[in-house]
């Protein structure tokens, strides 16, 4: 980072200005990946567990977030990551389901995204669109959004329109 921006060269502040958006699009990823990680050590039945709070008396239980083919999540483990990120519940579930499909069913663009290709609110909004696709379908998305996402956010989001089947 330039320590006196009024010392910078346009050419510097250009490149401090792309360098920015570059560590903030990994910033938003690496938040999303611990979201997965935090997932994934709950993804095993709380009911099983010995001792268990039955549902019927507010103990967990697993939940589907994402579309065709992601995992469950225990559902009580989504309001300590809600709390621990400062945030609602259902923006931390809206988080998950998103990371979810994208790990799970948009592998490519996911693949995309951690590497910095477009900004994560596109990738995430193609996500909850291709949710309720099948598995044939959202792979059709997959491949015709990872090709684009290095264009605009419009761009992406009229393939994405394109290609869902109707």
């Amino acid at each position: 980072m330039i320590s006196d921006l009024s010392d910078a060269t346009p050419a510097q502040l250009l490149h401090a200005a792309e360098n920015g958006v570059q560590v903030h699009r990994i910033h938003e990823v690496e938040q999303l990946e611990l979201l997965l990680a935090w997932a994934d050590l709950h993804s095993s039945d709380p009911q099983t567990e010995p001792d268990a709070v039955p549902v019927r008396l507010g103990g967990p239980k697993l939940i589907t977030l994402g579309g065709d083919g992601t995992p469950q999540v225990q559902d009580l483990a989504l309001v300590e990551m809600a709390i621990a990120r400062h945030e609602g519940v259902l923006s931390t579930r809206s988080a998950v389901a998103d990371a979810f499909d994208l790990r799970h069913r948009l592998p490519q663009v996911w693949a995309g995204a951690r590497e910095g290709r477009c900004e994560l609110w596109v990738v995430r909004k193609v996500a909850r669109w291709s949710r309720k696709l099948t598995r044939p379908q959202v792979r059709v998305v997959d491949t015709a959004v990872a090709a684009a996402l290095d264009e605009a956010p419009s761009r992406i989001l009229k393939i994405e329109l394109v290609k869902i089947p109707v």
